[in-house]
Parts: structure tokens; C-alpha cells; sequence
């Protein structure tokens, strides 16, 4: 009987899709299928090979006469008398049953762990950064079989109890570009990147346009979906939008300036870029936390959202210039994807041992 995985990908931004599409291609030789209401925007990305199973949303709508949410310690979001979430519910059951026997790896969602481990289905939670440490997040990582921390632990909040860093796997860090070829473009020193993910961001046409001011020696590559675009200099500022490959651009840039996101992080460290770091306002002060641990670590400089309007540009590019050179040395593990590939290989064999 060959392995069998399912994926429970969260909807919000595009980072837990990517890291989804990192870890299954490498799961040779098994099955593997995405359960999210999200998906579709990224089918041009997913392999045919991936069967893809698309759920209702969970947002109450005008329909939603009387819907209202449950202030719960053990859940994060409980919505109730909305008639999707019911069929949300019904559709995540039926399809662990008609895939059965199934190991269901969730990034992330407290609730779906439960309904999962309700159902009977072994589950393996990401770990994320964060204080995640209250009951809701506790209850979903003691159903887990094994937990993935998709980074070095020096990187990852630990979290006081020590079960919970004992059911850890620290796998060391991996990006969308691990394991392929490497970026060599000639870096120039004149270029910055300003890079846009899909998850809400301070960065917006104003940042660019004083960026782009105050630094008229630098060339500015803005990646993504911006803001305000009409208000931002032109003169030495390229607007490339959403890139399939974002790399052939930010390889050329010698600093780069983003979010606190995971998968950015993970892939500035990839890159071996000098990063200036924005966390953003997210749930369990992700990005914030996030943020501490790099500019620790001598990874980033940090500038918190508040003080974009009154910052001096030529002043940070300066002090992300003089960061160390081998600031990211540990952060990316290339065999990274292996070892969670390995890690689920076995607890499918210790799930389903095969019979002589």
C-alpha cells in the first residue's frame, strides 16, 4: 500500500500553498491531495499529479441572517449559523473518509485538526512563529503525531512546555528556490528590491516614492501588487507586478526590502540577500516575533510599520549594506525537504505497517 497525504492549506496569503508545493515534491511514489477554499487562484502552480479539493469558504455572508461568532479557549474561530461552515465540515469529513487510509498534514488550522483527529485521521501540524502558546494551539499539537517547524530552531519562538518542543521537528529552513538551479546573475550594488506579498502589507506607493527620493543613486525593482502606484517616483523605480520567478529579478538587487512572512524570510535567506525586515500585523504577533529573532541574529535590519513615514532611507540601505556577510550561514537546510519527506514516510509506516 503506498503513503497517502493530504494537505489542509489555509487560505490567507500564498505562503502556506508554497511550503505545501515544497514538501510534496517530495513525496515520491505517494499520493497526495490539497483541501482548501483558496486553491483555485493557484491551479496554473499546481501539478496535475496533486488531486485538489475545494472547500466552501468559512466567512459569513449577507445570507448569514443570524451568524455570529463563539468567544471559545479551545478554538480559534468559531463561527455559528452559517450553513457553509456546516458544509465545510461535511465536505473536509467526507473526503478524509473517501480517502482513508490518509495521514492529513495541516498548515494550519486548530479546527481542522480537530475535525480531523474526530474522524480518526492521523495529523502532522506546521509550526509557525509566535505566542502559540494558548489552549486552542495546545489542543491541536497534542492531537498531532509530529510537529514540523519548517526552519532552524534558533528562528522558531520555543514555546515553553517542553512536550511541545520534544514532539518538534526543527527541519532547518527551505524557500520555493531549494534544490534548484542557483540564481547567479551579477548582483548590482546600484539595485534594491522592494518585494509585495498577497497577505496585507505597510508597503505601499508612499514607502516606494520616498524610497526612491531619498536614495536617487539606487535603482528601485518593486515586485508584486502595490498601492498607489501613480504616487510613486518613476525615475529610478521599475514596477515589474506579480512574477512567476521573482528570483531573476531580486538576485541582480544587493539589498532587498519585505515582510516578516515565512516563506520571504526563508527565501531572502535562500537568495543570500541583505534584508530589511517589516513585520507586519498579523495573528499571535507572527511577523513581530519573527522579526526580534532576525535582527537578533544580526538576518535584518528591522523597521516596525509606525515609523515608515519619518524613516531615513539612505540611513537603513546604509546600515543593511554593512550587515555580516555570512548573516544567514545555518538558516537554510538543503536536505531540508528530505527529512520531512523521510519524517512522514515514517510515521505513514508506523500508521499503516505493511503485513508479510
Amino acid at each position: 500500500m503506498s503513503a497517502n497525504f493530504a494537505f489542509y492549506i489555509h487560505h490567507h496569503g500564498s505562503g502556506h500553498l508554497m511550503r505545501a508545493l515544497s514538501i510534496a515534491s517530495q513525496l515520491k511514489d505517494a499520493r497526495v491531495t490539497f483541501l482548501g477554499s483558496g486553491l483555485s487562484r493557484f491551479e496554473h502552480i499546481i501539478p496535475k499529479t496533486i488531486h485538489c479539493i475545494h472547500l466552501p469558504g468559512d466567512v459569513a455572508g449577507q445570507e448569514d441572517t443570524y451568524a455570529s461568532l463563539m468567544q471559545l479557549s479551545f478554538l480559534h474561530y468559531a463561527p455559528i449559523n452559517v450553513e457553509k461552515v456546516a458544509r465545510r465540515a461535511t465536505e473536509i469529513s467526507a473526503a478524509l473518509h473517501a480517502l482513508f487510509p490518509v495521514i492529513l498534514i495541516v498548515d494550519v488550522s486548530v479546527e481542522v485538526t480537530m475535525l480531523a483527529t474526530l474522524c480518526g485521521i492521523p495529523t502532522v501540524v506546521i509550526r509557525q512563529n509566535g505566542n502559540r502558546d494558548d489552549a486552542a494551539h495546545l489542543h491541536a499539537y497534542e492531537c498531532a503525531q509530529l510537529l514540523v517547524a519548517p526552519s532552524p530552531e534558533r528562528l522558531m519562538n520555543p514555546s515553553p512546555y517542553d512536550w511541545v518542543n520534544a514532539k518538534t521537528f526543527f527541519s532547518g529552513g527551505f524557500s520555493k528556490y531549494s534544490g534548484k538551479e542557483n540564481y547567479t546573475a551579477e548582483v548590482d550594488h546600484r539595485a534594491v528590491g522592494v518585494i509585495v506579498g498577497s497577505g496585507g502589507t505597510s508597503l505601499d506607493g508612499a514607502v516606494v516614492n520616498a524610497l526612491a527620493a531619498q536614495c536617487p543613486d539606487k535603482l528601485i525593482h518593486v515586485i508584486g501588487d502595490i498601492l498607489e502606484t501613480k504616487q510613486a517616483a518613476v525615475k529610478n523605480v521599475i514596477f515589474h507586478g506579480q512574477l512567476t520567478d521573482p528570483a531573476t529579478v531580486l538576485s541582480q538587487c544587493d539589498v532587498v526590502i519585505g515582510n516578516a512572512g515565512h516563506n520571504t524570510v526563508m527565501e531572502m535567506a535562500d537568495l543570500g540577500k541583505k534584508f530589511v525586515c517589516i513585520p507586519e500585523d498579523r495573528p499571535f504577533q507572527e511577523q513581530l516575533l519573527k522579526a526580534e529573532l532576525l535582527e537578533k541574529n544580526g538576518m535584518a535590519v528591522v523597521i516596525q510599520p509606525s515609523q515608515l513615514k519619518h524613516i531615513n532611507w539612505e540611513m537603513v540601505i546604509r546600515k543593511v549594506e554593512n550587515l555580516p556577510a555570512d548573516g544567514w550561514q545555518g538558516v537554510i537546510n538543503t536536505e531540508a525537504l528530505a527529512d520531512i519527506a523521510l519524517r512522514l514516510h515514517e510515521l505513514w509506516d508506523r500508521n499503516f505497517p505493511q503485513r508479510s
